[in-house]
């Protein structure tokens, strides 16, 4: 079945090179932490640029997956130029049959695209399933809405959104994602509050369910000085989710 990524998948690519991806790349790893000899199942992969960090840093088997078949494509094909020894499967996370259990589960912008509640619980589940007993799901996220009175207020970064107003749990909001200068893509997710995601979690079966702000890499505020960024960090349009089987 198509999906809104795979008529997007190459401008979203070329949308990776903005210096928030590198903000939301550094806030997943530094959570993350060590990785080396670790099986790791990326989820909502894309075309693989996280799949590739993680298994680059020392990840013993790696898995990518994403239900886009175009995002699919595009990580098959860098994995053919430079072969790191990583798969890709293309599945909806939520339908994702059995692919063993692994020491880590990461995603970067997966549990903001369920459809409703029973959505959101099936994906947390499928997680759930596919992770060794005491280790953990490392997640970046919408910010549950947090940005919703000032859904403007994130466009020098390279994105914004769009929501309907007042915003309700659950309510279908649109990211939109500058690609160059003459050009910016839109895509749909869904919002839900904090509590909805924690439910989801803990229905799940997880277990001490933490959150954490975005972590500014060095170079950059080095380079643009960490008032640039105070927007995004005071009250962050984005979050990371951590949490424990």
């Amino acid at each position: 079945m198509p999906t809104q990524y795979d008529d997007l998948a190459e401008q979203y690519k070329k949308a990776k090179r903005l210096a928030v991806s590198d903000v939301v790349e550094h806030t997943l790893l530094c959570r993350v932490g060590a990785v080396s000899g670790m099986s790791v199942l990326d989820l909502a992969c894309g075309e693989g640029f996280n799949t590739r960090k993680l298994k680059q840093l020392g990840a013993g088997r790696t898995v990518g997956v994403d239900v886009s078949a175009e995002m699919i494509r595009l990580a098959r094909e860098e994995e053919a130029r430079q072969p790191l020894g990583i798969e890709y499967v293309c599945a909806a996370a939520q339908h994702l049959v059995s692919i063993g259990e692994f020491d880590l589960v990461t995603a970067v912008f997966l549990l903001n695209y369920a459809e409703s509640r029973d959505d959101l619980a099936t994906m947390c589940r499928v997680v759930y399933e596919h992770l060794k007993p005491g280790q953990r799901f490392v997640t970046m996220n919408e910010n549950c809405g947090r940005w919703a009175a000032h859904p403007a207020k994130f466009l020098e970064y390279g994105f914004g959104f769009e929501a309907p107003s007042p915003l309700g749990d659950g309510d279908r909001v649109r990211l939109a994602i500058k690609v160059d200068d003459r050009s910016w893509i839109h895509i749909a997710m869904r919002s839900f509050s904090r509590d909805t995601y924690t439910w989801a979690l803990t229905a799940a079966g997880f277990r001490d369910v933490a959150w954490h702000g975005p972590v500014l890499p060095p170079e950059i505020e080095a380079r643009d000085g960490k008032a640039f960024w105070s927007a995004l960090l005071e009250d962050p349009p984005i979050v990371l989710i951590e949490c424990w089987k």
